[in-house]
């Protein structure tokens, strides 16, 4: 068998697979919000990286100790804008749409390059401002509910996604083929202890009473975070940075999809419009030439 033939064979899976699991992390934004009706969301977020730090350590526990103290340093950074970002993301998520949210945390795809210039030195390019510019009106369309001010939510899912940009612009700058299990898992469990901190200081840490709230962090936890992360590694060892930022962009339509079919959300027409805008910006910010390792790393939403 040719060579060319093999790798064929292994794309389609690896395409299929990158899509289910795109598919799953789209899916988390309402799973989430119909979870919130019976765990805060503090508690919420501190049980779903508690369960995924527990499981990330004990499968690959070598990758942990093999990082340096400034390393762990720089996890340690990049897992406290992580809690952050998922504190201001579910929160927000009482506010708003999950088709929305998803649509608005995809956002921080096209702030990435702002926030690399910024903490990094990194130069925009073309790709970037025009990523910029659309995701610019699209976002202006999203926040503005019917019509009139930014909603609460939207505003705490804008500043979360600034949270996960920060964290993705870092690891793109600090991450390697051999660090990047270390440098996740290590974050995920500060993430982790960050979020209990928060929950027990906002008197929200409790053990989630309903079946409901524990199939959602078991779903989001296992399936959306472990299980995703490692679909994600394998499906990236076989396809091309560029197919798999595609494909990965995906996310927020599914969000979308997802939210108006089976939770029976009503996105307006403008919302529609706007989320458009938004995908393109990141196919333009993901598509357009860069120099850093960000596609290589395993993504937030994964791990």
């Amino acid at each position: 068998m040719s060579t060319s033939a093999t790798v064929t064979q292994r794309r389609l899976p690896a395409l299929a697979a990158l899509t289910a699991a795109t598919a799953v992390w789209g899916s988390t934004f309402l799973v989430t919000k119909e979870s919130l009706t019976d765990v805060a969301p503090t508690s919420f977020v501190a049980w779903r990286f508690g369960i995924a730090a527990v499981v990330l350590a004990s499968v690959r526990p070598g990758r942990l100790r093999a990082l340096s103290r400034h390393e762990r340093q720089r996890a340690t950074l990049l897992g406290l804008f992580v809690a952050a970002g998922f504190l201001l993301q579910t929160t927000g998520l009482q506010h708003t749409a999950a088709g929305v949210s998803g649509f608005l945390t995809g956002a921080s795809v096209m702030l990435i390059p702002l926030v690399a210039a910024v903490a990094f030195g990194a130069r925009i390019g073309a790709a970037g401002w025009a990523a910029v510019a659309l995701a610019g009106v699209g976002l202006a369309l999203l926040t503005r509910g019917g019509g009139g001010s930014p909603t609460l939510g939207a505003v705490l899912t804008l500043a979360g996604a600034v949270c996960f940009a920060v964290h993705v612009a870092g690891l793109s700058q600090w991450a390697t083929p051999a660090n990047a299990y270390g440098l996740t898992a290590w974050s995920v469990g500060v993430a982790a202890a960050a979020s209990w901190v928060v929950s027990l200081l906002a008197g929200q840490a409790a053990v989630p009473e309903s079946g409901g709230a524990w199939r959602a962090l078991v779903y989001v936890a296992i399936v959306a975070t472990c299980l995703g992360f490692g679909v994600q590694a394998w499906a990236q060892s076989a396809l091309s940075a560029t197919s798999a930022a595609v494909v990965m962009t995906l996310e927020p339509v599914f969000a979308a999809v997802i939210a108006t079919a089976l939770g029976s959300e009503d996105l307006p027409p403008a919302g529609w419009v706007g989320g458009l805008l938004v995908v393109v910006s990141m196919f333009v910010a993901e598509l357009g030439p860069r120099d850093c390792c960000d596609a290589r790393a395993p993504r937030i939403e994964c791990c």
